[in-house]
């Protein structure tokens, strides 16, 4: 059966393949069925003109030569095929565009409004979203029962809309939770990991790294779930990538992560990124990259937090020029003060 002959039935095609000349000649025709769908038949010089509409809307026309009248039945099931398929299209369409907005206002409640007060410690950070992608996730937090611990959390969704807001929201929540009772972002990592997975209700998964850093010392503990390394701006211009192995989170029920160790020193810079900032691309399809966010950084070794985060956003942004964003542009960027 096609998709026509759920919404028409057979005695109205048939009702009209008999009137097609009649229709041609200047009579009118209305195809109904049971549900109050139509098609409205009209007449043209020399032929006939089908406005064709699903209940109340119009979905399209069909102009026929009169000599051809004993085809339209058939050119007329055709064209409303088409018609119907192009309704339900852009229906699917509208859809999916209410539910990436909804996903995208989930995900920027859980963003941070204000970063706590930390002596000797600026943050900065920002997110640009994509024009059909939502999925990243920064934040700055205090773990519980450590007075001079700060968690520097940043995550993407490998998905988009509400289904990648609503994971990102459980996973928030969770690292917040292991951050305070774990022993060391490693350990917060595994144990959100295997909550994922034993309550796997989605196929996404995502990528995240979180940072302990003593904010007294400069002490940074890392650990990372397939995310991008972040960036150390050290005094002299050096940039050091903090390395730390470790999967994906919600995808493998036994896995393992590395825990990495730097030391912040007065007047040095960590930066903290999403894919979305190497893997833009210019107008030609080549890729921003690694290579060029250390170069920019390496000249940033005297800025604060705000004017990392500008400079960098600025620069891809520029490289980006007219090119369409495919993905969200997030940074986090923690500085201890000379």
């Amino acid at each position: 059966m096609s998709e026509l002959d759920s919404l028409v039935d057979d005695e109205s095609l048939v009702d009209l393949l008999a009137t097609a000349s009649a229709l041609a000649a200047g009579a009118a025709i209305a195809v109904t069925d049971a549900d109050g769908r139509h098609l409205v038949g009209a007449t043209v010089a020399g032929g006939a003109r089908l406005t064709l509409r699903l209940e109340d809307r119009l979905v399209g026309h069909v102009v026929h030569d009169a000599a051809m009248a004993p085809d339209l039945a058939e050119l007329v099931r055709t064209s409303v095929e088409m018609a119907l398929r192009g309704a339900r299209q852009h229906a699917s369409r509208v859809t999916a565009a209410q539910e990436l907005a909804i996903g995208r206002d989930i995900q920027r409640s859980l963003l941070p409004r204000r970063f706590p007060d930390v002596e000797g410690w600026r943050f900065a950070a920002d997110y640009e979203p994509a024009r059909e992608v939502g999925g990243d996730l920064y934040d700055v937090f205090r773990v519980r029962g450590a007075s001079h611990d700060v968690a520097l959390l940043i995550a993407d969704v490998t998905g988009k809309g509400v289904p990648a807001a609503l994971l990102m929201a459980d996973t928030k929540a969770l690292l917040h939770a292991a951050a305070d009772n774990a022993d060391d972002p490693a350990d917060a990592l595994a144990r959100v990991n295997r909550i994922l997975c034993v309550e796997r209700r989605t196929t996404l998964f995502l990528t995240a790294a979180l940072a302990s850093v003593d904010a007294d010392t400069g002490n940074v503990r890392l650990a990372s779930a397939g995310h991008e390394p972040p960036l150390v701006i050290r005094a002299d211009g050096q940039v050091e990538a903090l390395e730390a192995g470790g999967a994906i989170l919600g995808a493998f029920p036994v896995a393992s992560f590395e825990l990495g160790n730097c030391r912040i020193e007065p007047g040095e810079t960590m930066v903290l990124y999403t894919d979305g900032i190497t893997d833009t691309r210019d107008a030609t399809g080549a890729f921003y990259g690694e290579s060029r966010l250390v170069a920019l950084l390496g000249t940033l070794s005297g800025a604060g937090a705000d004017d990392v985060r500008d400079a960098v956003l600025a620069d891809v942004r520029a490289f980006r020029g007219d090119a369409a964003v495919y993905d969200d542009l997030t940074l986090l960027v923690a500085r201890r003060e000379p």
